[in-house]
């Protein structure tokens, strides 16, 4: 059950360097703020920085929380630049099926107990707590989902992608655990477009320079079967004829 009170939707657009936009879910909205950052390699439009300044931090926060969320300040950055470095190192060390450091499960503790973005029911008549919330609340919602991301019920299904150039990590949440892929419309579709190619390639005839006969015709170079050449016979006696008996 997540930690996290409040329902944030899961995934993103990456862009990668080819410029071809591709949807990932990461499984988490941890996860998915990890990915701003190093963690998953150029290659697939992760792992560049997306946080340069507070307003990208504003941007990011306000496209992907419900409910309002107010602008960041310069100290706020900081802090979810902390954050999310920590989360990051944590899922490279879960995939690989390391401990993760002491020092960032402390910081993912610290943002996790401060108050987080609470959830609330729509028909009421008036406002229950904040009607803008705060960046460190958005920040304490993250690390309460992260606390449940890397609890002992998740640890085995915390993956990186089997491309061959992608490092990027998620989050399995498929029912038999057997998502190999960080998405199936890129590396997954690369990989079955290489594996056709090899079982194409392997079927294909060796090809060594000579036709192959065709059926009925000899073989070149093989020797022909000898047949023996009728032998001259013996010129033939004429048989003597019988004399004649007198009458």
């Amino acid at each position: 059950m997540p930690v996290s009170t409040v329902s944030i939707p899961i995934g993103q657009w990456l862009i990668p360097a080819e410029g071809v936009r591709w949807w990932f879910d990461s499984g988490s909205f941890a996860l998915d703020f990890a990915t701003t950052g190093s963690i998953g390699g150029t290659a697939a439009g992760a792992g560049v920085e997306r946080l340069h300044s507070p307003d990208d931090l504003t941007a990011w926060l306000r496209e992907r929380f419900p409910v309002p969320v107010g602008a960041a300040r310069s100290r706020d950055l900081f802090d979810a630049v902390a954050l999310r470095d920590s989360i990051a190192r944590m899922a490279l060390a879960a995939s690989r099926r390391e401990a993760p450091r002491a020092g960032d499960v402390d910081v993912v503790n610290l943002y996790a107990a401060t108050p987080d973005v609470p959830p609330s029911l729509a028909g009421g008549s008036r406002q229950a707590g904040r009607s803008v919330h705060t960046v460190p609340q958005a920040l304490s919602t993250i690390a309460r989902d992260a606390v449940d991301l890397f609890g002992p019920v998740n640890l085995e299904r915390i993956r990186a992608c089997s491309g061959d150039d992608c490092d990027v990590v998620y989050l399995d949440t498929s029912r038999a655990a057997t998502r190999r892929w960080c998405s199936m419309q890129r590396c997954g579709n690369r990989a079955k477009v290489r594996a056709h190619r090899a079982r194409k390639s392997r079927r294909a005839p060796a090809s060594n320079g000579l036709a192959e006969p065709l059926f009925g015709d000899p073989i070149v170079g093989e020797p022909a079967s000898a047949v023996p050449e009728p032998s001259a016979s013996a010129p033939v006696e004429p048989t003597p004829a019988e004399p004649e008996r007198a009458a």
